[in-house]
């Protein structure tokens, strides 16, 4: 999806995430480019059902004018 679409979808009042676990954290940092590298465990509920996921991603930061800010996100869906 978009940005427009991962955000809205994150701030859906249907949707209640748990505390949720990271596993595989990694970081590493090339100059002004820093990789994020993990794996999330999640569960909650999306408009009252209960759902579980699992995925594994990559975000990547980009040094800008002193600030680290995002650029790019990756998220791939695993067997739960």
């Amino acid at each position: 999806s978009d940005k427009a679409r991962f955000v809205a979808d994150l701030l859906d009042a249907d949707l209640r995430i748990d505390p949720y676990t990271v596993e595989n954290f990694e970081i590493t940092i090339l100059g002004d480019t820093a990789l994020l590298t993990g794996e999330t465990l999640m569960t909650g509920t999306y408009q009252q059902k209960p759902f579980k996921s699992h995925s594994r991603y990559v975000d990547v930061y980009q040094r800008r004018n002193g600030r680290w800010v995002v650029v790019y996100i990756q998220i791939t869906k695993l067997p739960s």
